[in-house]
């Protein structure tokens, strides 16, 4: 395969890897900059949006767009009882309780998966998941193109309910002053919850988009939100931009490690990556000055 033919595959195959990272890197993002709080359980998140998708699409015989749907819907909803049931308890109190809460709920929801679905891996098939389109020397499956395509339509979606309405203009003064925003009268609960229901849909749809692709199994979650803790910091902590830019940036320099060099060392490339941005730039590439507000 010539040079320039291969390194654009690799390049298409990173953009769908970074479009994975991106969406599970907003809703932590989104999460921290709004209610400065880190979501552990993110990547089980994601994992349980993966079975969920497999249980709609192939038990109750759902066609597979919707299947994304309504896992997203499901993901959101368990967002909105993690707010409820660990984060607003322990907002104010100290933020290693939080911190503990958050990964306690990780393992239990890890258990909780490993119970219901075992352990051995599963593969959601999708009858045009693997139709293979091709043009110009490269090629890409029907799902992964998907994954790049509605990952830019809820990007686009996200900003326009972040820029253009009420619920997003409070979220975007919670993010610069809590304080001031709840003495303007913004609901702090309120905002809260739709954070992490957005937060749950965007992980959802993450997982559902990848199962197709790759095996679902109990610890896929592990990984993925490793690598979108990584993105997030990369891109500046409650940064949504850096976010979005670092997520397709990583995946791209993975693939491109990848594809280049040895898949075995894309993990070890992403973490010398965020070793090598908070040297040369702490607050991330996006990074904000401290705000006020507890």
């Amino acid at each position: 395969m010539p040079l320039v033919i291969e390194f654009g595959q690799q390049l298409l195959n990173g953009l769908v890897v970074g479009g994975i990272y991106a969406m599970m890197a907003l809703g932590l993002t989104m999460i921290f900059g709004i209610l400065d709080q880190v979501n552990f359980a993110h990547g089980e998140m994601y994992m349980l949006g993966a079975y969920a998708t497999l249980f709609f699409a192939v038990s109750a015989g759902i066609p597979y767009p919707f299947a994304i749907l309504l896992a997203m819907a499901a993901i959101a909803i368990l967002g909105l009882l993690y707010e409820w049931l660990i984060f607003r308890p322990l907002r104010g109190t100290d933020p290693l309780n939080v911190i503990i809460s958050s990964l306690g709920a990780s393992i239990f929801l890890w258990n909780v998966a490993l119970y219901l679905f075992g352990s051995t891996p599963r593969q959601l098939k999708i009858a045009f998941a693997e139709v293979v389109i091709t043009l110009g020397g490269l090629s890409l499956t029907l799902q992964r193109l998907l994954v790049v395509v509605i990952t830019l339509l809820l990007i686009l979606i996200l900003y326009f309910f972040i820029m253009r309405t009420r619920m997003g203009k409070a979220m975007r003064a919670m993010a610069q002053d809590r304080e001031v925003a709840s003495l303007m009268g913004v609901e702090i609960n309120r905002v809260a919850e739709i954070t992490f229901a957005i937060g749950g849909a965007l992980a959802g749809a993450a997982g559902a988009l990848i199962g197709p692709i790759f095996l679902i199994y109990p610890a896929m979650g592990l990984m993925a939100v490793q690598k979108a803790f990584a993105v997030v910091i990369v891109g500046g902590m409650g940064n949504v931009s850096g976010a979005i830019f670092a997520g397709f940036a990583l995946g791209i320099v993975e693939s491109l490690g990848a594809g280049f060099i040895a898949s075995a060392y894309k993990h070890i490339i992403a973490f010398a990556i965020l070793i090598l941005a908070l040297w040369l730039r702490p607050e991330g590439l996006f990074g904000r000055t401290a705000r006020k507000g507890g």
